[in-house]
């Protein structure tokens, strides 16, 4: 391998350890080390794992992944070997797949869990429109458009996204939005704007959370993109003030701004970032431009939640 062609494998490798999905990742990972498959065996059996090649070969295509002890125990060693950052493979994994009826509805409940709150309520929304799992898919880039009235109300958020399929078959986006506590849930509307078209749409009979389903035109490959364009309209009137993205998967860029009317300009504006499970959020301080708007951008998204506050006094 040239010094360029490995310049350029490692570069592609980069990305899919950014934003999966998880066997590309594997493959490319193996690949830019030069090991093959038994070497790789070989390595791990040495550090007292064993794991067979039919295994390694599934996991690598994407007929099977890493779930049980053994199995994540293994891919943290072949994180190692490879000499990758920990947890690079694993981040990529997901949530485990649930198992059998109650699982399934057990793990859903879980879905939004220490993401994004009322969690309960989120679930439930989503999960009539559910239909194949959105662990399809992973967040290649996302921007968010917000737009303050001079009510000082969220007025409306429109989405850009690019999209990565893991697997064969993806077909569909749920694009779900968490209202001010108090709003009517009727008043969250969402439209398809690119790219896409709206399907079912359920709201929360007393929280005012919607989920709107993303039809695509066609199912996609593994490793293709698909870029969307969704807007919600908010004709809520309780004041707002934050909006934020949460992520349960790592995503590869975000970018959020949020435009004010001349009339309800925020004293300050920071942007803000919480982990998992943590009620901790770690903050700095956003300029506001001349032309009234403050803007966010991040690359190597992790899990969790990103995003704009401000304070109006």
């Amino acid at each position: 391998m040239t010094a360029a062609t490995r310049e350029s494998s490692r570069a592609e490798l980069d990305a899919l350890l950014r934003s999966g999905p998880f066997h590309l990742a594997l493959r490319a990972a193996i690949e830019h080390s030069g090991l093959t498959l038994e070497a790789l065996r070989v390595r791990l059996a040495r550090r007292g794992i064993k794991l067979s090649l039919a295994s390694l070969s599934y996991w690598q295509h994407g007929r099977s992944r890493p779930e049980r002890t053994d199995s994540l125990r293994a891919l943290r060693v072949i994180e190692h070997i490879l000499d990758l950052p920990a947890q690079s493979l694993t981040a990529l994994l997901g949530p485990p797949r649930p198992r059998g009826r109650w699982t399934q509805r057990e793990a859903g409940y879980r879905r939004y869990d220490g993401i994004l709150e009322p969690a309960a309520p989120l679930t439930q929304a989503i999960e009539p429109v559910l239909g194949p799992s959105d662990r399809q898919l992973r967040v290649f880039s996302q921007e968010d458009v917000v737009t303050v009235g001079p009510d000082r109300t969220i007025r409306r958020i429109r989405t850009r996204a690019v999209l990565r399929s893991l697997e064969q078959g993806a077909d569909r986006y749920l694009a779900v939005l968490r209202g001010e506590p108090g709003s009517d849930p009727a008043a969250l509307v969402p439209a398809a704007r690119q790219n896409c078209r709206l399907g079912r749409v359920s709201r929360h009979s007393a929280s005012p959370v919607v989920v709107a389903e993303l039809l695509f035109d066609r199912e996609l490959r593994a490793g293709e993109t698909h870029l969307l364009e969704y807007e919600f309209r908010l004709d809520s009137p309780v004041p707002s003030h934050d909006h934020r993205r949460g992520f349960r998967y790592p995503a590869d860029s975000y970018v959020a701004s949020v435009h004010f009317d001349v009339s309800a300009m925020p004293a300050r504006c920071h942007r803000f970032r919480r982990e998992p499970f943590s009620a901790e959020r770690v903050e700095s301080e956003l300029p506001i431009t001349r032309d009234r708007s403050v803007h966010l951008a991040a690359r190597d998204v992790p899990r969790g939640v990103m995003g704009v506050s401000w304070r109006w006094d």
